[in-house]
């Protein structure tokens, strides 16, 4: 086979024998279909013959190349104002929408129709720095009835550039970038609702506007219209936090024309922000909660409403949302914490059904802002319906997008139908660990200076786009270690990188030299799914040692009635009371030493017999990760409120001393736990950082007996067994 570089205004070939390529660029009949299927190409060939080469959508290796100008002042820009389907500011008239565009300067000279990448926030006017969360130490049942608004304060002006994000990396390869402002927000009409259906139908209308289907305007308030005539309509939505939700929501509506999404760290259900399993509890602002600083926490619907709402066009005190947040205020119901149909309407995984966009996912195992759940359950339904997926999941916290090489074969294949493979590549790409990270490397054959191809022993475990390390031997004879990314693999010794090595004089990459892929974000290792198809569940069973830390065995153990008890305290963060030798305030269980490494991925949950000395309480597990010595690391971490311990739509409500079966989910988890180690489970009720905060003397008693932790393990019950003896 060849190395072939496809544009689609023709076809060149080079001659470099291609082999072993993560990826190879569509065959020359694929080629010609996409072609034959592509008003835009079909102009673009004809321009060929009666002018100098203008740039033309260019694919190598299945990814789109950056042929067209990186100079902004050659690009297509412009401003709209779409017109949604609603009136969410109840002015008597229809919202609109502000937008901002950017293409290619060839959508005017020669009438190229180009894909477009979409992001649509709340936030690109900013936020208040001054803000009012709610208060959280007070007795569960009852929070305080009201909460300060926010002061009014300057947004930034949004016009005629919203933002400009992504416009150096996707308009020199072939694609418009558009920005859309969420109602209520910057130049846009309407008021923000924290996930309600108009920010879905606003986002929706700019990609009907995208398609034709909906009108847009060159004002706020004016009749003069404007056309997308420069895009083919297909669209791609991709963003971060609540700029990743939006196009999940916007999945779920089945629009057509939206071909593909990238959401990172984004929320599938806001219940499962802002509640967990009818707990009132709050999200946390840092990747990884090691202390008693949460800012977020007290945040809920009405708080972050009121924080996005900057309408440049109110001047003065803000009142035309003030129905909507306060609305909010009056159903979100911190008293009960329990699922309602006004939760129900920020909840899109009940419209999943509707998904046909190819989604890329992206999510950090440490995010304990968005949780993972919302992640994994979005991904498990769409594995479900056969949907395109892919999964990537680091091990840092809150964002983290995929290594560039994997989106642009997202947005290749789905936007402009390049058949590109990426349907056979690996469904799961997670980051590992470093002390857990899989050998992916070879040796140089012969030593080689100021050559950006390195010649090696065997290029299969390599992947264009990844980073390797390389290894220079320099002239004094020490080693000094440099990057380059992998911007070819054109036969099973050759790596072609992104820029010459050892060029500095007398350095060399000397001869049996071992270059590698060291893990880490732009360095995922593939699985074939998520979870791992190779993790099942294993039980495991606490064992007595109150006040100090007991056991956790693979069977049975404690004998019937077998009971110990905590006192809540939530002064105590979850962390301290893990890492304290001796407390009334938690109960830890933990296993022996591991014998081996043990991998967990999936979704832990317990299954916990418990008495309550109060009819409402909080009730908290973690798994936590236990050194040889030093402190522990909280691994995940799953809430309930004991009286929704059948639904999360409302209370049972809970009968002092009586024991009741309570089973609940952590957070879903991919992390490698290090020989040596002990697994633990670790329960409390009160979670300082994410829970109401009552007065400390509830009494939690569990049952032994009749209470289990469950993990996710690769390799399942034997290979635990064998780790822990």
């Amino acid at each position: 086979m060849m190395l072939r570089v496809l544009t689609l205004g023709g076809t060149r070939k080079e001659t470099r024998p291609m082999r072993n390529r993560l990826l190879a660029a569509a065959g020359a009949a694929a080629l010609a279909a996409a072609v034959a299927a592509s008003p835009a190409s079909a102009l673009a060939a004809r321009t060929l013959t009666t002018a100098p080469t203008p740039a033309v959508p260019t694919f190598v290796n299945g990814l789109s190349q950056a042929v067209f100008s990186t100079n902004a002042a050659d690009w297509y820009s412009g401003e709209v104002w779409v017109q949604a389907p609603f009136d969410s500011d109840n002015d008597g008239k229809l919202d609109r929408i502000h937008a901002d565009f950017t293409a290619p300067g060839e959508v005017r000279t020669t009438g190229l129709k180009v894909p477009v990448i979409f992001e649509d926030s709340p936030y690109y006017a900013g936020t208040a720095n001054d803000y009012f969360n709610w208060g959280v130490d007070h007795e569960l049942g009852s929070p305080p009835a009201t909460r300060p608004a926010t002061p009014l304060w300057t947004p930034r002006n949004t016009s005629p550039t919203i933002s400009t994000i992504y416009e150096s990396t996707w308009v020199p390869r072939g694609f418009a970038v558009v920005h859309a402002e969420s109602p209520g927000t910057g130049h846009s009409d309407g008021c923000p609702t924290s996930g309600g259906t108009n920010e879905t139908l606003a986002a929706k209308a700019v990609i009907d506007w995208l398609n034709g289907r909906a009108p847009a305007y060159t004002t706020q308030t004016g009749d003069t219209a404007v056309t997308a005539d420069w895009t083919t309509g297909k669209v791609g939505m991709m963003g971060t936090s609540y700029n990743g939700t939006i196009p999940e929501a916007v999945a779920t509506t089945g629009v057509e024309g939206l071909e593909a999404i990238v959401p990172i760290s984004a929320i599938s259900d806001w219940y499962d922000y802002y509640r967990a399993n009818g707990m009132v509890r709050a999200p946390h602002s840092s990747s990884n909660p090691t202390g008693n600083n949460n800012a977020f926490q007290g945040e809920d619907l009405d708080v972050l409403a009121d924080v996005v709402y900057s309408r440049l066009d109110e001047t003065g005190p803000r009142t035309i949302c003030r129905p909507e947040i306060d609305y909010l205020e009056a159903h979100i119901d911190r008293a009960t914490g329990n699922r309602s149909g006004f939760w129900q309407e920020r909840n899109y995984m009940k419209d999943v059904d509707n998904v046909h966009a190819a989604a890329l996912i992206a999510h950090g195992n440490n995010d304990f802002n968005v949780m993972t759940k919302n992640a994994a359950q979005f991904l498990a339904a769409l594995k479900k319906r056969d949907v395109p997926h892919m999964f990537y999941f680091h091990q840092g916290g809150h964002g983290g997008a995929p290594p560039d090489v994997l989106i642009n074969y997202w947005f290749t294949r789905y936007l402009y139908g390049v058949q590109n493979g990426v349907e056979s590549l690996p469904r799961s790409w997670v980051v590992r660990e470093a002390a857990s990270c899989p050998p992916r490397q070879s040796t140089a054959t012969g030593d080689q200076s100021n050559t950006a191809t390195l010649t090696v022993a065997d290029t299969s475990p390599f992947r264009i786009g990844f980073v390797l390390t390389v290894p220079q031997t320099n002239a004094d004879g020490t080693i000094s270690n440099t990057t380059r990314m992998i911007t070819d693999i054109p036969d099973s010794t050759h790596l072609v990188l992104v820029s010459a090595v050892a060029t500095a004089a007398g350095q060399k990459v000397a001869n049996g030299t071992v270059v590698n892929l060291v893990c880490g974000n732009a360095n995922p290792t593939p699985y074939a799914e998520w979870p791992d198809p190779a993790s099942s569940d294993v039980e495991l069973h606490p064992t007595p040692g109150a006040p100090a830390r007991g056991g956790l065995t693979l069977t049975p153990q404690g004998q019937k009635g077998v009971t110990e008890t905590l006192t809540d305290d939530a002064s105590i963060a979850a962390l301290t009371s893990a890492n304290t030798a001796s407390s009334n305030v938690r109960l830890v269980y933990q296993t022996p030493a591991l014998q081996q490494a043990v991998r967990i991925s999936g979704t832990p949950t317990v299954s916990l017999e418990m008495a309550f000395s109060k009819s409402k309480a909080n009730l908290t597990a973690a798994l936590v990760s236990y050194p040889p010595t030093g402190n522990g690391t909280i691994l995940t971490r799953g809430w309930i409120d004991p009286a929704n311990r059948t639904t999360d739509h409302a209370d049972n409500p809970v009968r002092p001393g009586r024991m009741y079966k309570i089973d609940f989910d952590l957070q879903p988890k991919d992390t490698v736990v290090p020989a040596g180690n002990r697994l633990a489970l670790m329960v409390v009720s009160s979670d300082r950082d994410f829970t109401v905060r009552p007065a400390a003397g509830t009494q939690l008693t569990l049952d032994l007996r009749n209470s289990s932790l469950t993990i996710p393990v690769v390799g399942g019950s034997s290979k635990l067994r064998g780790a822990i003896g």
